[in-house]
């Protein structure tokens, strides 16, 4: 049965971030900023979020299972930024710089300025989260509804699932691991899903399926929020590849969408911060 890695690539230099990724895997033809290698039955997947966005590379690391973060020479703001994304992930990762020293005069208070190396390649298994996220849906003629994802849980066919958030109920009819049909697969895999009995714009804006059975919260109690950042009304919550809006009111966060109650790191994005500031609020644990 295959499994899963999912490595996010961060970096202010978008070449560093491919070259990066050229060396873990390659290039799949219908994705730019997806690298994908096959070590026996693990895919590795690279995603190689766009540096312009915080929300995109918030969202790929909170599907990720490790990190590779290329520093620049002349480190900025911005590098502080994803460095405080990272740490706010909790996930294992390589940091890569070339002057060791200024990294540490400024990141020293973080843990992941521990995970200073050289290049090497590693692999880390995806926990099973109880959901699958979910980047893309479509028609494909024959066959009917596909979405596109991440299996954050195994998955097989005849499984039912919730589609979130419209809440409603969908079956595994087949799976697909670079174009190669499974009957399942672990946790951690990219996946193509073909849904039974279920109509297109009955999911439209679809973010994950979840299983049936599910508790939900809409309210996020305490997070741990880092010193560096504004306060902020209103923030962005990022919770494995899930994206809703909440209201802050003291150091709990009124959401304005339930989140499913799945294990994972919820990402607390602040875009309106101040210029030079940085975006990354803080985080909270949410355990199933």
């Amino acid at each position: 049965m295959l499994r899963g890695s999912i490595v996010s690539i961060l970096s202010t230099n978008d070449q560093e971030a491919f070259e990066i990724a050229s060396m873990l895997g390659k290039r799949d033809r219908g994705e730019e900023r997806v690298y994908y290698r096959k070590i026996n039955d693990l895919v590795r997947s690279i995603l190689i979020p766009s540096p312009d966005s915080i929300l995109d590379e918030a969202i790929a690391v909170s599907i990720s299972s490790s990190f590779y973060f290329k520093v620049s020479d002349a480190i900025t703001w911005l590098d502080g930024e994803r460095a405080l994304l990272l740490e706010a992930s909790g996930l294992p990762g390589i940091i890569l710089t070339n002057d060791t020293n200024t990294f540490m005069k400024y990141f020293s208070e973080l843990s992941i300025s521990k995970l200073i190396s050289e290049f090497r390649e590693f692999d880390m298994d995806v926990s099973d989260r109880g959901l699958v996220y979910v980047d893309r849906a479509f028609n494909v003629k024959g066959v009917g509804v596909v979405v596109l994802g991440y299996a954050l849980t195994q998955v097989s066919v005849h499984d039912k699932f919730i589609a979130y958030p419209m809440n409603v109920e969908t079956e595994i009819k087949s799976i697909q691991v670079l174009d190669e049909d499974q009957d399942s697969v672990m946790p951690g895999t990219r996946v193509g899903l073909a849904l039974r009995n279920t109509r297109l714009e009955d999911i439209e804006g679809i973010q994950a399926l979840i299983r049936p059975g599910t508790k939900f919260i809409n309210s996020i109690n305490d997070f741990n929020r880092f010193k560096w950042s504004d306060d902020a009304r209103e923030v962005h919550v990022i919770f494995n590849g899930i994206k809703v809006m909440g209201k802050v009111e003291g150091n709990s966060i009124v959401l304005t969408s339930e989140l499913p109650m799945v294990s994972g790191r919820a990402l607390i994005i602040n875009v309106n911060a101040k210029p030079k500031k940085p975006r990354i609020m803080g985080y909270a644990l949410i355990n199933a």
